[in-house]
């Protein structure tokens, strides 16, 4: 069985630990039963998980005045997996409610600026954290909960915290606490007037489609690839390369390692990246070479020496692709040419700044390409991988 064949396990926020988490419910079935398809609502999903146990659920349900994100725990789905389906925050108009599972919150944040129309986009989206100490526009208040009173009873009312300063404070008619039930109530409320009544007024269609990734036989150029395994995986690989069923389904591939990513998150560009640019690879090298030491074969790749610093304890492995799905090709070559180049520049001074190095990022990620649409040509071709791998994918393991 290939880790294709899975079928990912649709979650649903079933969690009731707060007062939206009902009608949060509604939404994605009655969401669901339109195939995700309401005029102004646009949903964005997530897929996660491992081998044999895969997930998906709904991770963002926006509008034009709203935004609800899915990402709070309710419960684990195997040794491995937590089920993250519960609805974590609210966005409506000049306000948003956050909870949290073990319940340390709830956090929420009151608009207070006068320009909702222009800042509406930066409140739904942006991370509000120490607005005055950041020196930033004065656009928000933030009210926490769990507050215990001094009879030891837990408060129903949001309270403005400046932080220790880093805040800004309540001024003048804002309140200084807002009811917390009155909070869920209103929220609640808005919900269903602008959100599932929207949704029940769409009739359901008369036909469930279902969306499945096709495999892509792969038809690159090289018969086999090179990369490293850390030995923190070499047990369960080799188990699953004898018998998968060896092993609980969520540790049923032969992906390994925890690579670099191609962009790291802190590079700026200031051009557009491929969608796939910042997400996370297996590393692998196009060529091999045998060298002698002390009589013995060994066989060595110019990438492998530098993912060798981060796993010091390794393997290297053969793969032979069968599917080119999310395999793609970069020139390894561009950043060091960009970065030679860089350094040239800014002679006598010795060190990139983020911003120069960034660029060496940027100039090997606009290499990149799908395996399959590769036509040769790259100084330093390398491999990245996407996916999970089958064990049947991995050739053999260095002894």
């Amino acid at each position: 069985m290939s880790i294709f064949d899975v079928k990912p396990k649709f979650l649903y926020p079933h969690s009731r630990q707060f007062p939206f988490d009902s009608i949060a419910s509604d939404i994605i079935t009655e969401l669901e039963k339109r195939n995700w398809r309401v005029p102004g609502i646009v949903v964005e999903f997530d897929s996660y998980g491992s081998g044999e146990a895969k997930y998906k659920k709904v991770r963002y349900i926006r509008g034009q005045d709203f935004k609800l994100t899915f990402s709070r725990k309710q419960g684990m789905l195997d040794s491995r997996w937590s089920d993250t389906a519960a609805l974590c925050s609210v966005h409506i108009s000049h306000e948003c409610l956050e909870v949290f599972e073990d319940e340390s919150g709830p956090k929420y944040y009151l608009y207070v600026g006068d320009k909702w129309q222009e800042d509406k986009n930066w409140f739904m989206n942006s991370i509000k954290i120490h607005a005055k100490l950041n020196k930033e526009p004065r656009r928000y208040l933030l009210y926490l909960g769990n507050h215990t009173g001094e009879n030891g009873v837990r408060s129903s009312m949001l309270i403005n915290t400046t932080d220790c300063d880093r805040e800004y404070a309540a001024m003048d008619n804002e309140p200084q606490s807002i009811s917390l039930d009155e909070t869920f109530e209103r929220i609640i409320g808005w919900l269903k007037a602008n959100v599932l009544d929207n949704i029940l007024n769409n009739p359901e269609p008369t036909l469930v489609e279902e969306t499945h990734e096709k495999l892509v036989p792969y038809n690159g150029p090289w018969e086999r690839i090179f990369s490293i395994c850390p030995s923190s995986d070499l047990d369960r690989i080799r188990k699953g390369i004898e018998n998968p069923e060896q092993l609980p389904p969520e540790d049923r591939y032969a992906s390994f390692g925890s690579f670099p990513r191609l962009v790291p998150l802190w590079v700026r560009a200031k051009t557009n990246l491929s969608k796939v640019a910042r997400d996370e690879f297996c590393w692998c090298d196009t060529n091999q070479r045998i060298t002698n030491e002390n009589g013995k074969q060994k066989i060595s790749c110019h990438i492998i020496s530098e993912l060798v610093s981060h796993f010091p304890c390794s393997k290297l492995v053969s793969i032979k692709l069968k599917y080119a799905n999310n395999v793609y090709v970069i020139d390894d070559a561009e950043f060091d040419e960009t970065k030679q180049k860089l350094s040239k520049k800014i002679k006598p001074r010795i060190r990139l700044t983020n911003d120069e190095l960034s660029k060496a990022f940027v100039a090997r990620a606009a290499t990149i390409v799908p395996i399959n649409e590769y036509k040769g040509g790259y100084q330093k071709p390398v491999v990245l991988i996407g996916r999970e791998l089958d064990f049947d994918e991995i050739e053999w393991i260095e002894d």
